[in-house]
């Protein structure tokens, strides 16, 4: 039973737990990039068409995007939030997207950066590079 002694600590702790949580999301995407599929990657505004950010992801590599979005309780992609920012890494191909925020095994080999993004919706465009042999993943 919650006493008139103990609310205060509790209150506290539930909102030190809710400032940690805003802007959480799960809207995270990996992209592979082998040999025979070599990936560039683009962010581009649903609005307008421009290209917000790209890369050319490295062959042996995978791009994990993680995009934030306001809103404290978001957990999910949700369309009708835009993202405000999204963080990039760079993998080694043998680490494994596991459930939620992390990476498992492998080696990050780029931290990469937080890109802020207009508050607008966006899409992610994917094409496949030819590779060394002039044929097309």
């Amino acid at each position: 039973m919650l006493t008139a002694r103990r609310l205060p600590a509790v209150l506290a702790a539930c909102l030190t737990l809710a400032l940690f949580a805003t802007g959480c999301s799960k809207d995270i995407h990996v992209f592979r990039s082998t040999e025979l599929s070599p990936k560039n990657v683009a962010i581009v505004s649903a609005v307008s068409g421009e290209t917000l950010w790209s890369i050319n992801v490295p062959e042996g590599q995978q791009l994990r995007l993680d995009f934030d979005r306001p809103g404290g309780n978001e957990v999910y992609r949700s369309p009708d939030v835009p993202a405000t920012s999204v963080k990039w890494e760079l993998w080694s191909l043998d680490a494994i997207p596991a459930y939620g925020q992390k990476m498992k095994g492998g080696k990050k080999l780029d931290r990469g950066d937080k890109v802020d993004l207009p508050e607008e919706q966006t899409l992610i465009q994917v094409q496949v590079r030819d590779n060394a042999d002039g044929l097309s993943g």
